[in-house]
């Protein structure tokens, strides 16, 4: 059985379509995990509608919103299934992602099965794939994957946009014993860290798991929402930041991961400057005050050191231009750039 989490806040326009993908699946054998976190819309209304109609769906009902770590946490205790895939009330899946995922595993014995996705813009739909063909990680090479959800290294900064693209916690089966065993894992606090969570837990979870394989087929349906938590303007996410990187680093020191770990999350760091900075640019305040803003995220001691060391010779030319203007603190070149990004970001939605 596939236990499927779902973390369910003000979701009423789109949860629906998220819980009939997952009841049509052709793979049947499912434990519907929804976590209503204080909604104050109709979306508790609804699960409960869908929870009468089919006894796959367990509700979890909380009247104080807790944020989205704490309801996947709350939703993994209890978990019945061998399996176990997460995904966002905003997004929905393939038809067979189920059964094809399944069968992946126990074709190739793995314990966990990772694959692409499409985003789906208001005008469009752009799959990602992340390699094109089928990829296996063994006991012995695994850490390089766990690497990669670090950050990127040598070569794979040629491709900044697939900073995260590892790390989401939908768009892959874990197994439930693998999550449990000795120290359980668990979500970090979106409160504390901001954002990434998912990259953490996959941090953790990559170094336990045994055998990993990808599938370049865009299986997950990922809902481009403009409004949600990481894409709207918040004042603290650049010191929330700071704690999810502190969380990176303990653990690079805690399991004496080496360097090749210590240089992927400082170019983490410095790739990280675009999310800063398109978020600076978003804010309600003046241009001078964006551009201060933009200021602070170039000077500040943490991204200035990770920047000084990017390699920018692997980058394409119009990345190359942006983060050498990030390494020298070029603010009015920087500014220009940013502003062209931000706007093919709100052509592209």
């Amino acid at each position: 059985m596939i236990s499927i989490i779902i973390p369910a806040y003000n979701c009423e326009a789109y949860i629906g379509i998220c819980l009939d993908s997952i009841l049509a699946q052709s793979h049947s054998d499912l434990e519907i995990i929804c976590v209503e976190d204080g909604s104050h819309d109709g979306t508790r209304a609804i699960l409960k509608q869908y929870a009468d109609r089919d006894k796959r769906v367990v509700l979890v009902l909380r009247d104080q919103n807790m944020g989205i770590s704490a309801s996947r946490n709350e939703a993994l205790r209890i978990a019945k299934g061998e399996w176990v895939m997460f995904v966002d009330s905003d997004d929905w899946i393939a038809p067979d992602n189920c059964r094809l995922a399944l069968e992946t595993a126990e074709r190739q014995q793995a314990d966990t099965v990772v694959w692409c996705y499409t985003r789906e813009f208001e005008s469009q739909s752009l799959p990602k794939v992340f390699e094109t063909k089928e990829r296996v990680w063994n006991q012995q090479s695994v850490g390089l994957l766990q690497r990669r959800m670090f950050g990127p290294y040598g070569e794979e900064l040629a491709h900044p946009e697939l900073l995260d693209a590892w790390g989401t916690i939908w768009g892959k089966l874990y197994s439930r014993r693998v999550i449990c065993s000795d120290n359980a894992i668990t979500f970090v606090d979106t409160n504390v860290v901001g954002t990434a969570e998912d990259v953490v837990f996959n941090i953790d979870y990559m170094g336990k798991a045994q055998k990993v394989v990808y599938v370049p087929q865009p299986w997950y349906h990922y809902r481009k929402n403009m409004t949600s938590y990481s894409n709207i303007h918040r004042g603290d996410l650049i010191r929330k930041w700071d704690k999810l990187y502190e969380e990176m680093e303990r653990r690079i020191a805690e399991g004496h991961l080496g360097k090749d770990f210590e240089m992927a999350l400082q170019n983490r760091i410095a790739l990280g400057v675009l999310g800063l900075s398109i978020i600076a640019l978003r804010s309600n305040g003046s241009w001078k005050e964006k551009y201060r803003a933009l200021q602070e995220v170039l000077s500040r001691d943490r991204q200035h050191q990770a920047l000084s060391q990017l390699q920018l010779r692997y980058f394409a030319p119009h990345w190359k231009v942006y983060y050498f203007a990030a390494k020298h603190k070029l603010t009015p070149l920087f500014m220009a750039l940013q502003m062209a990004i931000n706007k093919i970001i709100e052509k592209d939605n």
